[in-house]
């Protein structure tokens, strides 16, 4: 008995996408209702209106769960990919700067070389004192 019901519960939510806007399923469907009494009929009719009704409910829920299941695994991905991208970049911004300090000194070391033009060692400490204070 209880599958009975199921199976008539599935069908009729199956069913309920058959309806037109008034819940009529055709011409012939139309005749057949209104044979009836205007009771039954009007019945019948919200009966499939409000299956209809649920049908598109269920619908949307289902589909904004898809939509946040989706969103929500997007965003595990990304913040994965951005962890992993973070650590890349730091490791990169590291080097980078480790280049950059060594250009840096590379330079100091020819100017210095030019500004004294062969002098003394002596002279290098009054220079070292100079880029310090800069």
């Amino acid at each position: 008995a209880q599958e009975s019901e199921e199976e008539e519960e599935e069908e009729d939510y199956n069913s309920a996408d058959d309806y037109d806007e008034e819940g009529y399923k055709g011409a012939q469907d139309r005749a057949e209702l209104m044979a009836k009494s205007q009771l039954e009929r009007e019945m019948i009719l919200a009966e499939r209106l409000e299956k209809r009704d649920q049908r598109k409910e269920q619908l949307e829920v289902r589909a904004k769960i898809r939509a946040q299941r989706n969103q929500n695994a997007a965003t595990k991905r990304s913040s994965a990919r951005g962890k992993a991208t973070a650590g890349k970049d730091r490791a990169s911004q590291m080097r980078e700067l480790g280049a950059k300090r060594r250009e840096a000194e590379a330079r100091r070391d020819r100017d210095r070389e030019q500004r004294q033009g062969g002098s003394d060692d002596d002279d290098d400490e009054g220079g070292e004192e100079e880029e310090e204070k800069e």
